[in-house]
């Protein structure tokens, strides 16, 4: 179904077989042909395979060449498998990448428009699913909106903001939208984030207080290079009728928006059957 372009390439990661790869995470990158491999978010998918293993397909050996470690500005170490881009990326055929490579995590950056947060490869996977909703180009990713709220999605989604971070020096505001909840519980949301967070302190905090999480979310974001947020904690169904938070920030943020799903996240028969009929087809 794919063939590998190089060798079991080893870039100062350990082997497979050994203990220390387990610790960092097994990230499959996929984005368009055209996307430069240097891309701001390209980066952002290889700083969180640092110490693990890094699952590319790509469509030529230069472009293999291009994201091996010692080629990236990130200084990190993975070890890179490259992979035959098939002529379609369908569910399917992630499904069989992400079992071949024991897969934890998929970051799509392909151009497209999410559908309901973009997380029906998390439903058929069992995976963490990120995508990039494309918006305003700007040189670096140098400022970050992370939403924050108690949900199913909220470590991941603070992973990845801390690897944006992290690969692009940028900095981070947690902001939380406060409509009538006690003081002390968007306190100890915050200490929980700022613990996720670990030794990263490029960071704030900041309690808004308004009735709508999304339009306050859409009218901040023009401020930033980015927005990072958890998908929906509603149900598939309940998403698809009433519509959700993460789907307006999709549509309305001029910037570009990262969606984060847990792929740990259960979910009904229903609600995995119309994650898939309502995927995007490529």
């Amino acid at each position: 179904m794919f063939g590998r372009l190089t060798g079991d390439e080893r870039a100062g990661a350990a082997s497979s077989d050994g203990d220390d790869e387990a610790s960092g995470e097994r990230v499959l990158c996929l984005f368009d042909s055209g996307e430069a491999t240097d891309g701001r978010f390209v980066q952002v998918a290889a700083a969180m395979a640092d110490g693990g293993r890094f699952v590319v397909p790509v469509d030529g050996a230069a472009t293999a060449q291009s994201l091996k470690p010692e080629s990236t500005r990130s200084p990190v170490e993975y070890e890179t498998r490259f992979l035959e881009r098939p002529s379609a990326i369908t569910t399917e055929w992630v499904v069989d990448v992400v079992n071949r490579f024991d897969i934890s995590i998929i970051f799509d950056i392909r151009d497209r428009q999410s559908v309901l947060g973009g997380g029906e490869l998390a439903l058929a996977t069992g995976r963490t699913h990120v995508t990039v909703t494309p918006g305003t180009e700007v040189e670096n990713l140098s400022s970050c909106l992370v939403p924050v709220a108690r949900g199913p999605h909220l470590d991941e989604t603070l992973d990845v903001a801390r690897a944006i971070g992290e690969s692009h020096d940028a900095w981070l505001d947690l902001f939380h939208v406060e409509d009538g909840d006690p003081q002390a519980e968007t306190d100890a949301l915050f200490d929980y984030c700022a613990d996720r967070l670990g030794d990263f302190d490029a960071f704030d905090t900041w309690q808004y207080d308004g009735w709508s999480p999304a339009q306050a979310i859409v009218e901040q974001s023009s401020y930033y290079d980015a927005t990072v947020i958890a998908a929906p904690c509603k149900g598939r169904l309940r998403e698809f009728v009433d519509g959700s938070t993460t789907e307006v920030v999709q549509s309305l943020c001029e910037n570009s928006v990262v969606t984060v799903r847990s792929g740990d996240v259960d979910c009904s028969r229903l609600g995995r059957w119309l994650g898939e009929f309502l995927a995007p087809k490529r």
